[in-house]
């Protein structure tokens, strides 16, 4: 049985189920300490959970494992409203004793009720939520409950690279105008690099071969990457490729789909206008597994994605030179972001030419735990070259844990700078902003003549309070930042 309907009190839900080929790991220690390796392949791919069980009226959902940085594997599991949504009671069992249990993002106010070893989630709404169990954020399980999927592609449609239900070894792929990706429920894309395909880059940076990334297409217009299915990339070499680069294209769509095991960038949008990504789960841990790129692009939308990646969740980035246009009219909305390496949200490290009106709301920071670097954190603004960054807004963003900087506003050099002249940045609004207790935020510009000015902290919340004065906010600050207002 490739899909079932389930009604819940009149409430009709659509479960996928998993491609028979697909089983437990062999061995589930390896399974464990497999995120730990931040360039490795998983040899095994993706695999069924052990720790956890996902029933909905007494029907299993498949929950899958997929390896991660730190307290692996995750488990994460997804199902569809078959109509108007209305409410359902999930049960999730974990295979160890529970003892406390917690859904996060704590502003979806979903209550864990426990009855023995049950956890009982009710809710009534698309939502993107993470159980953890025993006051820890090891083996936690993932659950993405979408709406009614609209929109599925027609099977006989010749414009439609069409993937039903069951296990696929692919390659590559290439759109053109007017032509889509139909990965639909049920269906695991598995990817591989045939041994004949020659590499576009012989050695990277890293020393590592390239190919030609899995999903491209350029100056295309009209094309649609979507379904309910799973892309599995885990076995594929470190930065073998990208899950989805997009170059030059108008009126592109991502929607729907779960990634895991990234190689390189996951979804990765250069030169583009007039496109949007939602409804994504990206889950990776290998370094360079960056989840949304948006390069030099503008116009672009990106909502109610679910990201865990073993590089920057979603990041705005202008690598092109002027006179190519760095990135303007940007919306980032309704994602909830677990990052344990590099940043949350904002503009990363590339900024060649002049980024401006980006927007970042009502989004979530579950967890965001690397340290081993001060550029690094929940709302970053970090500028590595010669660009003037301004007009950015975040607003409405709750961090639930950061263990480095809560926002930051740099110039500086790392080795992904090009030019030689730093940048500047200005006008930069963080609003309604709440973050936990001790949290610092750093702020600093490179010189007299390149300055971090014009940044306004407005409903600034600090463990529960409200942040009047500039002097009420943890800061690191140094003599290169002017006009800095708390209020």
């Amino acid at each position: 049985m490739e899909t079932e309907f389930v009604d819940s009190n009149g409430t009709f839900v659509k479960i996928d189920h998993a491609p028979k080929e697909i089983g437990y790991a062999a061995n589930e220690e390896r399974l464990q300490k497999q995120g730990e390796d931040a360039f490795a392949p998983d040899p095994d791919g993706l695999v069924l959970s052990r720790d956890w069980e996902l029933y909905v009226e007494g029907r299993a959902v498949p929950v899958y494992a997929a390896p991660i940085t730190n307290g692996g594997p995750l488990s994460f599991a997804s199902l569809s409203f078959a109509g108007e949504p209305g409410m359902i009671k999930l049960i999730a069992k974990r295979k160890t004793r529970t003892e406390s249990a917690i859904i996060r993002p704590l502003s979806l106010g979903i209550e864990a009720e426990l009855a023995g070893n049950e956890i009982h989630i009710p809710v009534d709404r698309p939502a993107k939520m993470i159980v953890e169990t025993n006051g820890n954020t090891e083996r936690p399980l993932f659950i993405t409950l979408h709406a009614k999927e609209e929109g599925a592609a027609d099977q006989a449609d010749r414009r439609v690279k069409y993937y039903g239900p069951g296990l696929h070894k692919v390659s590559s792929l290439e759109l053109q105008t007017g032509e889509s990706v139909y990965i639909a429920g049920g269906a695991v894309l598995q990817l591989f690099v045939p041994e004949d395909e020659t590499p576009v880059i012989t050695s990277d940076w890293a020393k590592k071969p390239n190919y030609v990334d899995f999903i491209t297409a350029n100056d295309a217009e009209n094309i649609r990457i979507h379904g309910r299915g799973i892309i599995d990339m885990s076995m594929l070499d470190w930065h073998a490729r990208k899950a989805v680069l997009l170059t030059g294209c108008r009126k592109a769509s991502i929607e729907g789909l779960t990634i895991v095991g990234t190689s390189h960038w996951t979804i990765h949008m250069s030169n583009c206008v007039d496109s949007s990504i939602a409804d994504l789960t990206l889950i990776g841990y290998r370094e360079n597994s960056d989840g949304i790129d948006i390069v030099n692009s503008e116009r672009i939308r990106v909502s109610n994605c679910f990201i865990r990646t073993g590089d920057d969740a979603v990041a705005v980035k202008a690598m092109d030179a002027p006179p190519a246009l760095g990135g303007r009219d940007i919306h980032v909305s309704d994602c909830t972001v677990w990052n344990d390496k590099v940043r949350c949200f904002g503009i990363a490290g590339e900024t060649r030419t002049d980024i401006f009106d980006v927007t970042f709301e009502n989004c979530d920071i579950v967890h965001s735990t690397a340290v081993w670097t001060e550029e690094v954190g929940s709302l970053c603004i970090v500028v590595g070259d010669r660009g003037t960054i301004s007009n950015i807004r975040f607003e409405n963003i709750r961090i639930e844990e950061e263990r480095q900087h809560a926002m930051i506003c740099l110039i500086f050099k790392d080795r992904w700078s090009v030019d030689q002249e730093p940048g500047k940045i200005k006008n930069i609004t963080f609003c309604n902003i709440a973050i936990p207790e001790g949290v610092s935020s750093l702020f600093q510009g490179s010189d007299a003549s390149h300055m971090v000015e014009g940044i306004h902290i407005e409903g600034l919340v600090i463990g529960g309070r409200q942040a009047k004065r500039l002097e009420d906010v943890p800061l690191k600050v140094n003599e290169f930042v002017k006009d800095l207002t708390v209020s």
